[in-house]
């Protein structure tokens, strides 16, 4: 069985390590791109790929391929600070 190429918004949050509540903020923004199916909003799996970094070549690695580089940890950390941030920021007062 090969691998999904799409995940629900839930699925795409939980790999990504938020909850649903930002993962729904990063579509809005457009920083997680999506497609309808439907009545169905689906993130392809490349889109979490590219949100994270994590850019994934099709078909065989050549031996004289430059290697892939690591992904930029910084970025994501940031990335993940900013819509931590921004969910701060919409709680209503005490």
């Amino acid at each position: 069985m090969s691998e999904r190429l799409t995940y629900s918004i839930d699925e795409a949050a939980e790999t990504i390590g938020v909850g649903r509540g930002s993962a729904y903020e990063l579509v809005r923004r457009g920083d997680l791109r999506t497609v309808r199916v439907g009545r169905r909003v689906l993130v392809p799996r490349e889109a979490v790929r590219d949100f994270l970094g994590l850019r994934h070549k099709q078909g065989a690695a050549s031996a004289s391929a430059t290697p892939e580089p690591a992904p930029d940890e910084v970025t994501y950390l940031v990335t993940i600070r900013r819509i931590c941030a921004t969910e701060v920021m919409k709680r209503p007062p005490d």
